[in-house]
């Protein structure tokens, strides 16, 4: 039987990746095989730290990230390169001209990118934007417009120059720090959002068939996954949920994805668990109980059987 969740002191438990942390490395822990330095890079010693704001332009190799987390909502323009990326229960490729979005809260990886791999990326708390009179709701109905569908749009030409514009600008007041900087922020980073809101629509709107029931299906598989995987860990209970067979359920996702359907909860588990071995001061065993597995030697070949190698060798990497 599964075990019931044990409760840790508060200073053991893993909180998202904070802005302002996120500011100061400009890159998320051991990601980044190279420091984001140079003229590629912003400087940002020198200035003063908003901590319900930032935006950077970097370039930066990344080999493989752990899975993160983050507090606070982002907008990042990709201007060179691509790589891959994992975000929430999405998989898709980020290259030149693509925008794409990140919510508080997602587990997120980033994997397989290009030498050439160069990114606007602006960040802003629920404060920065509940500053202009927008409600959570109404940010993620703006940006969120087709939750079946990834968070990222591939823009034109014209609107990839319109947009890249206000990212330009954005910059610049936030590298100046002059008078009335953050007001003059906000109202640019409105036009974006409503700008992406109408992107969105429109790609909606151009499609040229409603998303087939499978994929629709998959999607819903893998939203449910993600917001269940910690109690429940059999496909039976997911195809009970979502009104089907579990066999027509596994048919489907392997039709869609290639992989099996309790292939995509272990794989779940496996971030959860990569996440908590990388941010949180939990040993191997309270990740064990926490992720409710028998015994800690259960949860170290789960994890090895994905990883290549037991979770006490990752956190004795990151010590």
């Amino acid at each position: 039987m599964p075990q019931k969740n044990k409760i840790y002191p508060m200073n053991t438990l893993v909180k998202p990746t904070e802005l302002k942390d996120l500011v100061r490395t400009v890159a998320i822990k051991d990601t980044i095989q190279k420091k984001c330095g140079g003229t590629k890079a912003d400087n940002l010693s020198g200035q003063p730290v908003t901590h319900n704001f930032a935006l950077i332009r970097t370039s930066c190799k990344i080999v493989k990230s752990a899975p993160y987390r983050l507090d606070h909502y982002a907008i990042v323009l990709c201007l060179s390169g691509e790589a891959k990326m994992t975000s929430g229960h999405f998989n898709f490729t980020v290259r030149p001209r693509s925008i794409h979005f990140i919510f508080p809260g997602m587990i997120n990886v980033v994997e397989q990118s290009s030498d050439d791999f160069e990114l606007y990326m602006v960040l802003f708390s629920r404060d920065f934007f509940a500053d202009m009179y927008l409600k959570d709701a109404v940010l993620e109905s703006i940006l969120d417009q087709a939750p079946d569908f990834p968070p990222i749009s591939l823009l034109k030409e014209e609107m990839f120059i319109k947009i890249k514009a206000l990212f330009d600008d954005m910059h610049e007041e936030y590298k100046q720090q002059q008078r009335f900087h953050l007001k003059l922020i906000q109202s640019m980073l409105m036009q974006m959002f409503y700008l992406s809101g109408r992107i969105f629509q429109d790609e909606l709107q151009a499609q040229p068939v409603i998303a087939s029931r499978g994929y629709q299906l998959v999607q819903q598989y893998k939203k449910a996954v993600d917001e269940n995987f910690m109690e429940q860990r059999t496909v039976q209970w997911y195809a009970d949920k979502l009104f089907v067979s579990a066999g027509y359920l596994g048919e489907i996702v392997k039709k869609e994805t290639g992989e099996t359907a309790i292939k995509i909860i272990h794989r779940r588990i496996y971030l959860e668990a990569s996440y908590l071995l990388n941010y949180s001061q939990l040993s191997v065993k309270e990740i064990s109980d926490q992720l409710n597995f028998d015994t800690p030697s259960h949860f170290s070949r789960f994890f090895k059987q994905f990883a290549g190698f037991a979770p006490s060798a990752l956190k004795k990497s990151i010590a």
